[in-house]
């Protein structure tokens, strides 16, 4: 069968034929991700023989393990593939020099932006808290940042639980509204990870 017969995206049914010795199949996959792989390994090293190289030998294991290797995702599996390798070239300094001062560098920056925007988030967040009604602003307070049950908080208050949560949903209506859904879910995964 002619490998221009067998769809792209059928990974699946290549990996199947691929077991059966089928080596169109193995043509369609190497000619449909060499170059992603390649890409991927250039942009870390930086160094087009190693990558070649890399992705060379990624092919040769695929055919060579091709009756004994447990796949389920071909696109993970030889993107993991190709990124240990990566790792293992820059390990025994074949890769490019200065990537871990890089990736540091990166991780630095990628840490004060990602605090940036933690502090704006909480600061909208307390900004919308501060506009909702004030008995759904203390129930909210108490829910959410103080992470009381509805039973502790209808206690607390010495109102009934269905009320506690008719103002807890009013108040992440309002806010979702005021603060937009990126805003919105942003700020309460930071209010669950913070406590």
């Amino acid at each position: 069968m002619p490998d221009q017969l067998i769809p792209l995206n059928a990974d699946s049914e290549l990996l199947d034929r691929l077991k059966d010795n089928d080596r169109i199949a193995f043509n369609v996959i190497y000619n449909k991700y060499w170059s992603k792989l390649y890409l991927s390994a250039y942009n870390l090293l930086r160094n087009k023989q190693i990558s070649e190289d890399i992705i060379q030998e990624l092919f040769v294991a695929l055919w060579l393990k091709r009756s004994t290797a447990k796949i389920d995702n071909l696109n993970n599996y030889l993107f993991t593939a190709v990124r240990f390798q990566v790792f293992k070239a820059i390990r025994d300094g074949k890769g490019r020099t200065g990537l871990f001062e890089e990736i540091a560098h990166l991780s630095m920056h990628c840490e004060i932006e990602s605090k940036l925007f933690e502090k704006e988030v909480t600061k909208r967040l307390d900004e919308n808290i501060a506009l909702l009604p004030e008995k759904c602003r203390e129930i909210f307070i108490l829910s959410r940042k103080k992470h009381l049950t509805v039973k502790e908080i209808a206690e607390q208050l010495q109102i009934s639980p269905k009320t506690i949560e008719n103002q807890i949903g009013i108040a992440l209506r309002r806010l979702r509204s005021n603060m937009g859904d990126l805003l919105f879910w942003a700020a309460i995964l930071q209010i669950t990870q913070l406590n």
